[in-house]
């Protein structure tokens, strides 16, 4: 099983096997690749936004109070989002470049700096978030809620890394052209999520927190 998302791009398969189909169509007609490549990563990004509609949904059942301390971690969820997706998108993109330019060891040398990238970007922001939880929340006018809001938060906070690794590999595989693969990934993480929800939230009663473990698992299984 393959943990590697560099692996996984194929950017270090031997020379007979560098050029996949999604290098060839980063290489060939610029009209069939712009098609080729963007239609699967809208349906992607679409998808992406699935994730927090389903926890909304399941944690619904579990109260107001649980779903306005989901909403003050919403926030924080969407600068882990960020960040991983702008690292993703430099990463992906100098890739690309070195792809077009036949630079295979260029292409190899950038996925590899990006994981430390990620590594580094992890500890910065999930150590303090995890650690000052509480005194986050408690300013903002969390109330009553900030328990629970604390409860998911350090979940998210927790599995960070594979918040982080999701979105930089789906990155890498899409810079190497393979937006479809990408796109079916997140597609089979969001179905799992739905199912993964319910069992974590009430038949394991870890309540809102489980909401924010069946994202983590359902993002970690499809991407191990």
């Amino acid at each position: 099983m393959h943990n590697n998302p560099v692996e996984k791009a194929g950017l270090f398969s031997s020379a007979a096997e560098s050029k996949t189909k999604g290098v060839d169509t980063l290489l060939g007609d610029p009209k069939k690749a712009i098609l080729k490549l963007a239609i699967p990563m809208i349906v992607a990004m679409s998808v992406q936004n699935i994730y927090q509609l389903v926890d909304t949904y399941w944690v619904s059942g579990l109260g107001a109070d649980a779903l306005a301390a989901m909403g003050f971690v919403f926030p924080f969820f969407f600068i882990s989002m960020s960040l991983s997706n702008g690292l993703g998108i430099g990463g992906g993109a100098a890739i690309s470049r070195r792809i077009g330019a036949r630079d295979k060891e260029g292409a190899d040398e950038v996925a590899v700096h990006t994981i430390i990238l990620i590594l580094i970007l992890v500890l910065v922001f999930s150590i303090p978030f995890y650690t000052f939880a509480p005194q986050i929340f408690t300013p903002v006018g969390a109330g009553k809620t900030t328990g629970l809001a604390v409860a998911y938060a350090r979940v998210i906070f927790l599995g960070s890394i594979v918040v982080f690794f999701t979105n930089v590999a789906n990155s890498i595989i899409r810079s190497e052209g393979d937006s479809k693969r990408a796109m079916q990934a997140m597609v089979l993480g969001a179905g799992l999520n739905i199912i993964l929800d319910p069992i974590f939230i009430y038949t394991l009663k870890l309540g809102i927190a489980g909401a924010a473990w069946a994202t983590l698992v359902s993002l970690a299984i499809l991407h191990s």
